[in-house]
């Protein structure tokens, strides 16, 4: 399993980017949510990574659960 790792940089403009790696799937989204609601909450730009869209074996196990 790949190390999971957040970047966060902030620019000398404030902008703030996030870059998070070794995590599958949409989780990202969750595990960051309380960091960007903490350095103001206002998106204004996302870009998912292909791992964002690679299944995570904990969500196909679920999905065959469900049917």
């Amino acid at each position: 399993m790949a190390e999971e790792s957040v970047e966060v940089v902030i620019s000398a403009d404030g902008t703030v980017e996030v870059h998070v790696q070794g995590v599958s799937g949409t989780r990202c989204l969750q595990d960051t949510d309380e960091l960007v609601r903490l350095l103001g909450g206002d998106v204004q730009h996302q870009v998912l990574t292909e791992e964002a869209y690679q299944q995570n074996a904990d969500d196909e196990q679920d999905r065959l659960w469900q049917g």
